[in-house]
């Protein structure tokens, strides 16, 4: 049965499939909701958590360039005056929805983007939402746990070079990752980065972090989500600025999806490039770190980018 059935016939489900990475063959994996949580056939738990708790089902109009440029000057203006030292501003971009199933364009994401997370999910409170995100929040074999500082964004080039602001920026995220392992009495086995890392059209600087903790899972989370890469620094500032200033709610966009196998062992997404699935149209959730030296125009040209990878499939 097609994504588009389950969701007429009034099923509510998660498909995804794992970066290569993880699993070569990207066989697409299916939960389905039984009134408490989404469970596969072989006892593994699919979960999504939103960025905040503020979760409804109704459309949301889109962001105009000049709103997201007055977001930017104020968040310019608080990192001027120290009260923030990064902080992740974000818009919405709509896309009309034609005729086009949701199978068909789940099937081209995971065609296209073989080193992301791709998934669907028909969520009873959070609506229909989809997405290809790059971004590895967790992964857990026993007491060995990787993550990754995943920063910095621009097309992917033989030739790229990274600028000091970009690498600047991703060191904040690796720099933080590395505090909250240590609040986890987490011990770091190895690193491996920055480097690139390409992500269909796109390039971003990425860290791998390996390390052991005895803590439980849920507690590392915690303190990982949201990451500077999503939100900012300090992280309650950045939090409070996001939900003062901001002209909509993320809901699950910078949240959390991600799978806990009957194994014991768990694999985390953050939930990046995705979208909110209406009847008419695709609300497309982007966004972009902000700190000393941004530019609007530039910040507003990166989301057009990063929109394009969803545009791409939908048009």
């Amino acid at each position: 049965m097609s994504i588009d059935d389950l969701i007429e016939g009034g099923t509510f489900f998660a498909l995804c499939a794992l970066p290569n990475e993880f699993d070569d063959s990207r066989s697409p994996l299916f939960f389905e909701f039984n009134s408490s949580s989404f469970q596969s056939a072989d006892g593994n738990t699919f979960i999504a958590a939103p960025f905040s708790t503020n979760i409804c089902n109704e459309p949301q109009r889109e962001t105009s360039q000049q709103e997201h440029r007055n977001i930017i000057e104020n968040a310019l203006q608080s990192i001027a005056s120290g009260d923030l030292e990064k902080v992740v501003v974000s818009c919405i971009k709509h896309v009309p929805r034609k005729t086009q199933t949701l199978q068909s364009i789940f099937e081209r994401l995971k065609e296209r983007y073989t080193n992301a997370f791709v998934s669907v999910l028909h969520h009873p409170t959070y609506g229909t939402w989809m997405g290809a995100t790059p971004e590895l929040l967790l992964h857990k074999q026993g007491i060995n746990y990787r993550t990754v500082s995943l920063a910095g964004t621009q097309p992917f080039s033989a030739a790229l070079q990274w600028s000091e602001k970009l690498q600047r920026e991703q060191q904040l995220v690796t720099d933080f990752i590395q505090q909250s392992i240590t609040l986890c009495n987490g011990v770091i086995e190895k690193e491996n980065g920055p480097y690139t890392f390409q992500a269909g059209p796109l390039a971003h600087l990425k860290t791998d972090i390996h390390f052991q903790s005895e803590n439980p899972s849920e507690g590392i989370l915690n303190e990982l989500q949201p990451t500077p890469a999503v939100c900012g620094l300090p992280r309650e500032a950045a939090r409070n600025f996001i939900e003062t200033h901001s002209t909509f709610e993320r809901r699950l966009y910078a949240g959390r999806m991600g799978i806990r196998f009957s194994s014991g062992d768990e694999i985390h997404f953050v939930n990046l490039r995705c979208m909110q699935v209406f009847n008419d149209h695709f609300e497309l959730h982007v966004g972009g770190g902000i700190v000393a030296g941004s530019n609007a125009a530039d910040e507003w040209h990166e989301t057009e980018i990063k929109a394009d990878v969803l545009r791409s499939l939908l048009q």
